[in-house]
């Protein structure tokens, strides 16, 4: 089974203002819900990811305060959850670390489904998406990484995190 999961596709990285915003990262949007009304028109299940960090969080000591619980920065963007609206296979993961597995269901959510393969896209690539697609291969599901889904406020890292996913992780970047 294939799925896709959108990595913290939400304000406080797309938006102006946002509080890790960087100009640019909204262009990963209208790609992304292409994707997302691909697998939605398949039926497929769809997982996104929410930074979610509660009052002095220790990585707030490291980016600044961002994606705090319950704020309007946590929210993710308004395009994708009205794509997503009404759309019954669709899941969330909170989560307050780089990768989208640690201490979430994550693991679960694909195991009940028999998810085999992933497509991935969202921000940052050499951040979360990076860790995240590192803990994809850890368990041998086949994934892709939408190139033209994802971007980062360093683009060295961004090109870094790319060639590693393929070269290292031996992901599909596609």
């Amino acid at each position: 089974m294939r799925a896709l999961l959108i990595v913290d596709l939400q304000n406080d990285f797309t938006k102006p203002g946002g509080a890790l915003y960087f100009p640019g990262a909204e262009n990963v949007i209208p790609p992304i819900i292409e994707l997302v009304e691909r697998f939605k028109s398949n039926g497929l299940p769809i997982i996104y990811t929410r930074d979610w960090h509660e009052d002095n969080d220790y990585e707030f000591a490291v980016w600044g305060t961002h994606c705090l619980h319950n704020s309007e920065g946590s929210e993710i963007v308004s395009e994708l959850s009205m794509s997503l609206k009404d759309y019954d296979n669709v899941y969330e993961i909170r989560k307050s670390r780089y990768s989208a597995f640690y201490q979430t269901n994550l693991e679960d959510i694909l195991a009940s489904m028999d998810v085999d393969e992933v497509h991935v896209g969202g921000l940052v690539t050499h951040i979360c998406v990076l860790f995240t697609v590192e803990e994809l291969r850890n368990r041998g599901i086949k994934t892709y990484v939408h190139s033209d889904c994802v971007d980062s406020f360093d683009k060295s890292m961004h090109e870094f995190a790319l060639k590693e996913m393929k070269e290292v992780l031996l992901a599909n970047v596609i």
